[in-house]
């Protein structure tokens, strides 16, 4: 008997930048880091946001066994679609009840939904309304009881001003007059000379945020210095958009600022105009660019994220963790050769090695013929 290995190869997440949802939410949930009241033997809880349903997760028989994903950062939560596991006890999950909030203990945390029940297989999908927060917890209350999950994801945006998580720079700085004063949380306005942005007098300054990701942004807050010089701000342009040609600033435009009074801070709408970076520039000779405060609102990452389940032939060690990152190198090289160039590969989960026997018989009878 001749042993063939034949691997499968689960990638989580071909993140195609370039492709946009427009106006559809992504699963936060998906690969986030998840843990569970208690592990039966390898049913961990991480098999619950692998974006596989084949898999799940699985408690012991417990008291009040509970499962938990932390996603990170606190996003307005629309709703939540659970896949039961495809089994006999599909009744396990009757009365688990979902919770949304931002604190560890379990009961602290509004509920979301409860679930009378679901059929085995099945995904239902429950409504949340926007709830905040960064955890997601499925729980049982009762004795005896056990929690098995195939699939959580979580539906949402994230909550609060964008622009706190982003990195900032700008075309040149006043003493110490950061960049990243416009972001920190603070309007300046308390912090007179020390808590907002400057460039020097220059021609066309400007000051770039970039969101690490691509959002729908709604609008942008900006706050203007209330010391002096309240009319160095007019006719600043606000840019939202994702090249970074001239250092961002051919973006397509938000808004322009005509005037801001010293020390308000006015909102600025985009309509949810896409985009990475948001700029503001003025342009012109001997200008300045102050900002205290620059607020970025919208919904996102605004991300297409794809799976693909393969399974093939191979002689390649795929345990080995420099054999699957060769494997991965290769695949990226053969998406770039066909366009896809900002895509991001990873594994869900170690390839499954499966031995499959080749009969005799057939090998010689397919040489004969």
């Amino acid at each position: 008997m001749k042993k063939l290995f034949k691997s499968m190869w689960i990638f989580l997440g071909l993140l195609l930048i370039q492709e946009m949802v427009n106006g559809a939410e992504e699963n936060v949930a998906l690969g986030q880091t998840s843990t569970q009241s208690s592990t039966y033997t390898t049913e961990y809880a991480g098999n619950a946001v692998d974006g596989v349903r084949e898999t799940y997760s699985h408690t012991n028989t417990q008291t009040d066994p509970w499962w938990r994903v932390d996603l990170m950062k606190v996003y307005r939560v629309n709703r939540v679609a659970i896949t039961n596991r495809l089994t006999s006890y599909y009744t396990r999950i009757n009365g688990a009840v979902i919770r949304v909030g931002n604190v560890l203990d379990i009961d602290s945390n509004p509920i979301c939904a409860v679930i009378p029940t679901i059929p085995s297989g099945a995904t239902y999908t429950y409504s949340c309304g926007g709830m905040e927060g960064r955890y997601v917890i499925v729980h049982i209350p009762g004795d005896q009881k056990i929690l098995t999950l195939s699939e959580v994801e979580v539906y949402g945006y994230l909550a609060g001003n964008l622009a706190v998580d982003g990195a900032v720079t700008q075309s040149s700085k006043w003493l110490d007059w950061f960049a990243e004063k416009a972001i920190d949380g603070n309007r300046g306005l308390q912090q007179l000379y020390t808590g907002c942005s400057s460039t020097l007098n220059e021609t066309n300054p400007w000051w770039r945020l970039d969101l690490r990701d691509v959002y729908r942004i709604s609008k942008v807050v900006v706050t203007n210095r209330r010391d002096c010089c309240a009319e160095q701000i007019n006719g600043a342009e606000i840019r939202i958009g994702n090249s970074l040609e001239n250092n961002g600033n051919n973006n397509p435009k938000c808004a322009v600022i005509p005037a801001i009074p010293a020390g308000e801070s006015y909102s600025y709408s985009c309509g949810g105009m896409e985009g990475r970076y948001v700029n503001l520039i003025i342009a012109g000779d001997t200008k300045t660019l102050t900002l205290c405060e620059v607020e970025v609102y919208g919904e996102g990452p605004a991300l297409k994220r794809s799976f693909v389940k393969m399974q093939f032939n191979s002689r390649t060690d795929l345990t080995d963790p420099s054999m699957r990152e060769n494997v991965l190198k290769q695949l990226g090289s053969a998406l770039a050769d066909r366009g896809f160039t900002n895509v991001t590969l990873r594994w869900s989960q170690t390839p499954k090695r499966v031995i499959q026997k080749v009969n005799d018989a057939k090998r010689r009878c397919g040489k004969e013929n």
